[in-house]
């Protein structure tokens, strides 16, 4: 492969390998570095490529799949906060961050493609969190089978040159997958239930009126609450509003919010604002039960990831 056509291949899919290897590390800036060192790679083996065995795409994604694997090799998994034991947060304890722990981290829906417009390369429903934390569960095998077929679409024929297994063991290792998802209820079948847009702005409004009353009454009753480098976490409406309560007479009453979508899930930046104006917080998201309320509100206080949706 030329210099010329490799550019224009890797220029035209870098949003495919940045999906891709967002969904094998559960990092953006994981996924950012991975692709650096692909197209390196890449560029180093051009001489190599063989059209007579193979197409770009599976040539490309081979190179893809052994830098995830390289960097998955010995790393623990990308988790969050639930996945380390039962609802523990208590109320106004220090919140101690854990740093030792590789958490597993939101991207930007834009970054993984748009729904909405002709050049999209993922299925939004195949990128939630929820389905990006369970396939860090997976072997890195039936991890990138399930996103080269699933998330990007990418025929059975490429997606084994890329993993270096036959047709039938890709389909194989995908059918482990989809099972997976299945025990998990994230098969997508039917896709989530999305977060109303007038949802998420009352609870802007509520936020930023530094209302836990408002705030309690948009969410289930057995609402999940994760804050992410914090352990930490509690289940329930009742919890939830103390731990708001507790934070509103903590840091104050006054905050701005901006809406952010991640994960192709809504969400929000908010500010805590002060005698100086408005300083960056937490990047929040959201999902809803079946009956509309917010049944999930994950919170990352980390300023490298509030500086990625800004």
């Amino acid at each position: 492969m030329d210099a010329e056509a490799l550019e224009g291949f890797l220029s035209e899919r870098r949003r495919d390998l940045w999906a891709f290897c967002y969904q094998m590390l559960g990092s953006p800036f994981d996924a950012d570095d991975a692709v650096q060192d692909v197209g390196e790679r890449a560029w180093r083996a051009r001489d190599g490529f063989d059209p007579a065995r193979g197409t770009p795409a599976g040539w490309v994604f081979r190179i893809a799949r052994n830098v995830c694997v390289d960097r998955l090799r010995g790393a623990a998994r990308r988790t969050l906060p639930r996945d380390l034991g039962s609802p523990d947060l208590e109320v106004g304890a220090p919140l101690v961050p854990r740093f030792d722990v590789p958490w597993l981290q939101p991207a930007p829906s834009s970054w993984l493609g748009d729904d909405d417009t002709a050049d999209a390369v993922v299925r939004g429903s195949e990128v939630r969190l929820a389905v990006t934390a369970l396939l860090q569960t997976m072997p890195a095998q039936q991890r990138a089978a399930f996103v080269l077929r699933e998330v990007l679409g990418y025929s059975a024929a490429d997606a084994a040159a890329a993993l270096d297994l036959s047709v039938p063991a890709v389909n194989s290792a995908l059918q482990r997958a989809r099972a997976r998802l299945a025990q998990s209820g994230l098969d997508g079948q039917p896709s989530p239930r999305p977060v109303e847009r007038s949802r998420v702005e009352q609870y802007a409004q509520a936020l930023a009126a530094g209302d836990a009353a408002a705030l309690e009454k948009l969410v289930a009753a057995d609402v999940v609450l994760e804050m992410p480098p914090v352990p930490q976490w509690s289940r329930g409406r009742e919890p939830y509003r103390a731990f708001m309560e507790h934070l509103f007479g903590w840091r104050g009453r006054r905050w701005e919010t901006r809406p952010v979508s991640a994960n192709h899930q809504p969400g929000l930046l908010a500010y805590l604002v002060g005698d100086e104006g408005p300083r960056p917080h937490t990047v929040q998201l959201f999902t809803a039960g079946p009956n509309g309320l917010l049944d999930h509100v994950l919170v990352y206080q980390d300023p490298r990831l509030f500086g990625l949706f800004e």
